[in-house]
């Protein structure tokens, strides 16, 4: 270019055009008619590894420009001045090491006084374009791949017609068929009666664009008839034709749902026997702190419900036991021993129970102590049943022992000198002690027999004048009544005479008075009948009177024990008094109150 052109180029205010370009993203150069480089932005220096010096020092366009392309790019712009339309240009410039790089360029001219006076020429770095789409191209490729190889996701797309354009491998094998009986069919031809309602509702609501759930189950139907279970997550894309697609990511789940569904009835059956068992469970951790109850384990204790147990230290219920002996326990555990031994338990009330454990070690997969199993049983009712096993027995030999010291008494009384009326004498004494063993024995049968015999509506007044009857026939005393009504109807069973006969023939037994007197009189309340035994024997102390119906005292005899169990089971209420206040020598008043039935 000759000087009076540079010159002009040079005087051309082009400050604000620069501004501008300096803020560009893109490379941007300015050349003059000679193909001079004038300026460059930042973008276009870096892009060539230059500097403000070397364009200073003189650039031209073959200097930046591959060899074999500056001939046409010298054409291009020649074309420009002829008035050409402009195009983009792929242009491969250089480097200052060297390297070539593709650009995507577009020249424009720079007119001043409607003369053209240079060129501005914007370019775009190709290469990392290229490096970009080349990338895109393996990723879609590998995308495909990872689609078409999914072991365990079924993957479709499915277009605005139902119809299936894209199946992947893992779809066509939960379906049990080929890709070709897939593609191009409508979903709904595969579904179960049960999920065409519920899939194609949802797919509808879908392409309208409503808001559906993603994600839910429904059935299929394979090409051999089997039903399997799937999960789909769906979404919608839009295609470059404005078509709404669905896109369903599928998970075969019929094995998984079978093993919940086994995994729900264990534990649903486990739960049950959890609930149902009569005996309390607990599971604790290696600290002794509750993790699991059963609801038997709160009736026991008297409780609520198992939240009022767990969380909380097995020592709350234990009675006796502290945190040392707690982890000698576990420690014990941690061995793998198993236990059974008993205990004593505390209820909410504070009444002790006694119980028996069963306590196993709780270790997971690897053998891990987590902590115990404990099942326990309310032994109250056997205790009290070797209790009373224990009393009778005692209570029997202490009797029967009597009675035989008067039948070895009266065994006594004969040898071969004896006289009439001591052999007489020596064979009632016999008599009435084997007589009376016999008597304690069938007491004995009838207590038993009486905790079995169901209750039932009976008349009390007739009872009793029955007793009464066969009591005067063989002690020779008829008692004397007062109050005692037609009928009166209370639940008790076949042992209720019994009751009346022992506190009849207590009141003679015990009497020493030649005229022995029996007095019975009743006295009947809305809800209660009230009946009364007295005598005129030597009655008791108040000590005595306090120690009658002790079931740990074994002097009473077989007699009173039977009355005090009787009474219990008829949920009647003896009490004893003097038969005349503050006098006990003038006799005994045992009284019995009984709930009048509905």
């Amino acid at each position: 270019m000759n000087d009076t052109k540079t010159k002009t180029l040079a005087e051309i205010d082009r400050t604000d055009f620069r501004a501008i370009a300096d803020a560009l993203p893109i490379p941007v150069t300015e050349i003059d008619l000679d193909y001079k480089i004038w300026y460059m932005n930042e973008q276009a220096q870096n892009l060539l590894s230059l500097s403000p010096t070397d364009i200073e020092k003189g650039l031209y366009v073959k200097d930046v420009v591959s060899p074999t392309q500056v001939r046409s790019v010298h054409q291009g712009l020649t074309r420009l001045l002829d008035g050409v339309k402009q195009t983009p240009m792929n242009l491969r410039v250089k480097r200052r090491d060297g390297v070539e790089i593709f650009t995507e360029s577009y020249a424009t001219l720079i007119i001043h006084e409607k003369q053209p006076v240079g060129y501005v020429i914007f370019s775009i770095d190709m290469t990392r374009r290229n490096a970009i789409e080349e990338k895109l191209r393996q990723q879609e490729g590998l995308f495909q791949i990872i689609l078409d190889s999914s072991q365990f996701l079924g993957i479709i797309i499915v277009d605005d017609k139902y119809t299936i354009e894209y199946a992947n491998d893992m779809f066509c094998e939960i379906l049990g068929r080929t890709r070709r009986e897939v593609l191009r069919k409508d979903f709904r031809d595969f579904l179960h009666p049960d999920s065409l309602d519920l899939v194609a509702e949802r797919y509808v609501r879908r392409q309208r664009g409503e808001d559906v759930p993603s994600m839910y189950n429904f059935k299929v139907v394979r090409k051999d008839g089997e039903i399997r279970d799937l999960r789909i997550s769906s979404s919608t894309m839009m295609s470059g034709e404005g078509i709404v697609k669905t896109v369903g990511q599928l998970l075969d789940i019929t094995e998984d749902l079978k093993y919940r569904i086994a995994l729900e009835e264990s534990e649903h059956k486990h739960r049950t026997l959890i609930e149902t068992m009569d005996s309390g469970l607990c599971v604790d951790d290696e600290n002794g702190i509750c993790l699991l109850a059963n609801q038997a384990l709160c009736d026991m204790l008297g409780y609520a419900s198992p939240d009022d147990l767990i969380g909380k230290t097995i020592t709350l219920w234990i009675h006796g036991w502290t945190q040392k002996e707690i982890k000698e326990k576990v420690e014990e555990r941690k061995k793998g021993r198993h236990e059974h031994y008993e205990l004593t338990l505390r209820k909410k009330t504070g009444e002790l129970i006694p119980a028996i454990v069963h306590a196993s070690p709780w270790l997971d997969a690897n053998g891990n102590y987590l902590g115990s199993f404990a099942v326990f049983t309310d032994i109250s009712d056997l205790k009290r049943t070797e209790a009373e096993a224990r009393f009778l027995l005692d209570l029997l030999l202490h009797d029967i022992g009597n009675q035989l010291q008067l039948i070895l008494a009266g065994a006594d009384l004969l040898d071969a000198e004896s006289t009439p009326p001591e052999i007489e004498n020596a064979r009632r004494y016999v008599i009435d002690g084997a007589t009376r063993c016999i008597e304690l024995i069938n007491n004995i049968r009838r207590a038993e027999e009486s905790k079995s015999e169901p209750l039932n509506r009976i008349d009390l007044a007739y009872v009793l004048r029955t007793q009464i009857r066969l009591f005067s026939g063989q002690y020779g005393i008829t008692p004397e009544l007062d109050g005692i009504p037609d009928e009166v109807i209370v639940r008790a069973n076949a042992a209720l005479g019994h009751l009346f006969w022992n506190l009849m023939e207590n009141a003679v037994k015990h009497n020493p008075k030649p005229d022995k007197r029996v007095w019975i009189t009743g006295r009947k309340g809305t809800r209660y009948f009230t009946l009364t035994f007295a005598d005129n024997g030597p009655g008791l102390d108040h000590r005595q009177k306090a120690r009658l119906f002790d079931p740990t005292r074994r002097s009473s005899g077989v007699g009173i024990h039977l009355v005090r169990r009787l009474a219990s089971k008829f949920d009647a209420h003896l009490s004893v008094d003097d038969r005349v206040s503050g006098e006990p020598e003038k006799g005994l008043e045992v009284t019995i109150r009984f709930p009048i039935a509905e």
